[in-house]
């Protein structure tokens, strides 16, 4: 009887786990967006939708790193427009005392892993709600600092004219420059995240104490966490100041902070797509429809909290439990004994066995 058991339990959990499959289907769907995306200039495509594309990546780019943090670590962080924010003034600097763009480049390193350190050592000893007002005041100090600061960041004016590479200067050549940086900041936060550091990462948001007592230093993880999503968070920044040539204060402010959040949160947390979704929507419902609806914040609003009510997990989240539910409840009409979702190839009288422990025999 116990043999028959056994086998059967089995033969219910053959194949690849779930979390696999749904990861191997993100990534299809992922290669097939990549490929619409290199198709994209050469279909007609205007400047103007092809600079609209370009802001989509860069600000999917940042909402990776925010999307890292909160799906691995729990992390909610309200202050990641500021990583951005420095990243892009370290270039604007060097752009303005005369600096090529190479130096630009190493500029924004800098300030990038500097904002991204005081992020992470002020934040590692907080969770929750503490984190959130943690990286908000963070986030508001780099805004006042941009604000105040006027002869180095040119105070309320910005700085303008921050050039990029002479081999960028054309936007389809610039679009695919972003588009290659979205692919590898992806691929390399999903490698991360499916590293023995992000299983650790996992362990520690749904328990930072028992990780504690196994013997995990739950602050250098933490630590470690945040320079990684910063990391991925400058680079955005410098991306975004090459496309407009021009950064202000508001590049800090906490609205666009808020911004990266309602990206992630629609596009769904945790997930490998949600980060490009929720940008593509907010990007659109910004650069498009305010044209049409002036109070597009309003519709935006709407969207948001019709995706909470009715889609928790998220667009690219729901979507994913909807086509497993569809797919489990077609397998289970194609079985002529109306077999349990999954594949089980068990015979009733297995099944009935195992229910009642009892031997068909």
């Amino acid at each position: 009887m116990s043999n028959r058991i056994v086998e059967t339990r089995t033969v219910r959990t053959f194949g690849p786990p779930r979390r696999d499959r749904a990861q191997m289907t993100n990534i299809a769907l992922l290669a097939l967006l990549l490929v619409a995306a290199i198709a994209l200039p050469y279909l007609g495509a205007s400047g103007f939708m092809v600079s609209l594309a370009s802001t989509i990546l860069i600000a999917a780019t940042l909402a990776s790193s925010v999307n890292f943090l909160a799906g691995n670590g729990g992390m909610v962080s309200l202050g990641h427009a500021g990583i951005a924010a420095a990243s892009a003034y370290g270039a604007g600097w060097a752009s303005r005392q005369g600096l090529d763009p190479g130096m630009q480049v190493l500029v924004a390193l800098g300030m990038t892993l500097l904002a991204s350190c005081l992020y992470g050592l002020l934040s590692m000893r907080t969770s929750g709600i503490y984190f959130l007002m943690v990286t908000l005041a963070v986030g508001m100090l780099i805004y006042g600092l941009a604000f105040r600061l006027s002869s180095v960041t040119g105070g309320e004016n910005g700085i303008s004219g921050i050039a990029r590479f002479e081999w960028l200067d054309s936007y389809w050549i610039y679009y695919y420059f972003v588009l290659g940086v979205f692919v590898l900041a992806t691929a390399a936060l999903w490698i991360v995240s499916n590293s023995p550091f992000g299983a650790s990462l996992r362990g520690i948001r749904d328990s930072e104490s028992r990780m504690r007592s196994l013997g995990y230093s739950v602050r250098s993880y933490k630590l470690g966490a945040f320079m990684i999503s910063g990391s991925v968070a400058g680079l955005a920044g410098l991306l975004s100041v090459w496309h407009t040539h021009f950064v202000s204060p508001s590049s800090a402010g906490v609205d666009r902070s808020v911004h990266l959040i309602v990206m992630v949160i629609l596009g769904g947390i945790g997930t490998l797509l949600g980060p490009l979704i929720g940008a593509a929507v907010v990007v659109m419902v910004e650069n498009l429809l305010s044209s049409y609806v002036d109070r597009w914040p309003t519709l935006l609003g709407l969207i948001f909290i019709l995706v909470i009510l009715f889609a928790r997990a998220g667009i690219a989240g729901s979507a994913g439990k909807l086509f497993r539910r569809l797919r489990a409840r077609s397998k289970a009409a194609s079985s002529p004994e109306g077999d349990a979702p999954g594949g089980a190839a068990a015979p009733p009288g297995d099944r009935h066995a195992v229910h009642q422990g009892k031997d068909p025999q």
